[in-house]
């Protein structure tokens, strides 16, 4: 097998598996998860029962919504980095089936800087009398990419995947202990293959449900919900030949996540977190043919002095990679009518190596709050940075990954 016919192998694996989707912000695979909104990101995404940031309610749990009073308006960004270095021995790319050292290469991912949105509105309804509060937001909720174009023995893998979030939700307080929500996501995914002469760059319109409930007793919040899958189907994305197009389906995995929270401590003044999520990777169209399903482990806590809050939080997710994958993955006789391309295992292990590389296990983050932000009695200031621990692993006996990640970010809330 010649590198050309390599480079047709790898190029159709890529359509099967829907793979232009890489680690964004871990450790929930490449989803989000408010691990980088204003506050919930200095307590490792810690929200799903008692956000301390409007975006948090608005995309995580909807019930949530209940707990934010008045009208409240928040504005930030996160800046996030991906660090991705990979080794490889050449034998997957020079098509050989065995190690090659002129074809072996060391290379590191040249993505850039990523900044995110943070953006959200709530607003409660007391003044009509009705017990329930609104909210809308946009933010990414998934995605980004990698690239190693740069290196010339890498076949150029490269890809890049963003999925944008509108969200409208809605809060209910059914009394004053239970609270329900519900909100809608209209998203904007956009999908570029990186496949420069065969490919381009498109996108689609996505919509998924999110169900949640609060229930509080004392001191301690319960919250629990359900999030939908979401798909997106990329629209004649890779060309086939002259006249054909291929046209992949890619599904956003189901959530469950459940967590509580507890003000007990210090006079109130400490808060205590923790969430759990799984992560139903495993059933997701084409992400099933890689990842296995994911339960990702969270907590925070959160120091209040004067106008001062200090935060600290620590994620732990498991790494869903499929040890397992091999061909056949997918049908490729509709990329290659009649016939199926051969793939090799080794083949699929590169590919997951390059461009599905979601082992991040340990994130650690710190924020801090101020309130009366300026002087000015209504303005909140949120400020936060992460670190995922580097980690690496072994792609079978010819790839090794190695990745960590750091993130920066703030937001500004006005409380009216």
């Amino acid at each position: 097998m010649n590198s050309i016919r390599a480079k047709i192998i790898m190029a159709s694996t890529l359509l099967v598996l829907g793979h232009a989707k890489v680690v964004y912000a871990g450790p929930h695979g490449y989803d989000l998860h408010n691990t980088l909104a204003p506050a919930s990101a200095g307590l490792a995404g810690t929200s799903i029962a008692q956000p301390q940031d409007t975006v948090s309610a608005v995309f995580g749990n909807p019930a949530t919504l209940t707990q934010l009073p008045g009208t409240q308006f928040t504005f930030g960004a996160t800046f996030y980095k991906p660090e991705v270095e990979l080794e490889h021995d050449g034998s997957v790319t020079s098509g050989t089936g065995n190690p090659t050292p002129a074809n072996a290469f060391s290379a590191t991912s040249g993505t850039d800087i990523f900044p995110v949105p943070q953006i959200a509105v709530t607003q409660d309804l007391g003044g009509l009398n009705i017990p329930a509060t609104l909210g809308l937001g946009l933010t990414v909720t998934s995605g980004i990419g990698s690239e190693f174009r740069g290196e010339p023995n890498s076949l150029g893998a490269g890809a890049e995947f963003i999925i944008f979030g509108v969200n409208a939700g809605l809060g209910y307080k059914v009394n004053p202990n239970l609270s329900l929500g519900a909100a809608v996501t209209i998203s904007f995914a956009q999908l570029d293959f990186g496949l420069a002469s065969t490919s381009a760059e498109t996108h689609d319109l996505g919509l998924r449900a999110t169900l949640g409930m609060t229930y509080k007793t004392g001191a301690t919040t319960i919250g629990a919900f359900y999030q939908t899958e979401q798909e997106h189907q990329y629209d004649d994305i890779i060309q086939i030949n002259a006249n054909d197009f291929a046209s992949p389906t890619i599904t956003q995995p189901a959530n469950f996540g459940i967590g509580i929270a507890n003000d007990s401590l210090m006079g109130g003044k400490l808060l205590l977190m923790a969430d759990i999520i799984h992560k139903r990777w495993g059933s997701a169209e084409f992400w099933e043919d890689i990842y296995d399903s994911q339960t990702v482990f969270s907590m925070g806590a959160q120091l209040t002095q004067g106008n001062w809050k200090y935060r600290v939080g620590y994620g732990y997710g498991e790494d869903p990679t499929d040890e397992n994958a091999s061909p056949p993955l997918g049908d490729l006789t509709q990329v290659y009518p009649g016939a199926v391309v051969p793939l090799s295992t080794p083949l699929v292990q590169y590919l997951q190596a390059t461009q599905a590389e979601v082992i991040y296990k340990h994130r650690v983050t710190a924020g801090i709050g101020y309130e009366r932000f300026l002087g000015v009695p209504f303005l909140n200031l949120d400020a936060h940075a992460g670190f995922q621990l580097e980690e690496d692993r072994d792609y079978g006996t010819h790839t090794n990954a190695e990745v960590s990640s750091w993130h920066l970010g703030f937001g500004l809330t006005w409380k009216f």
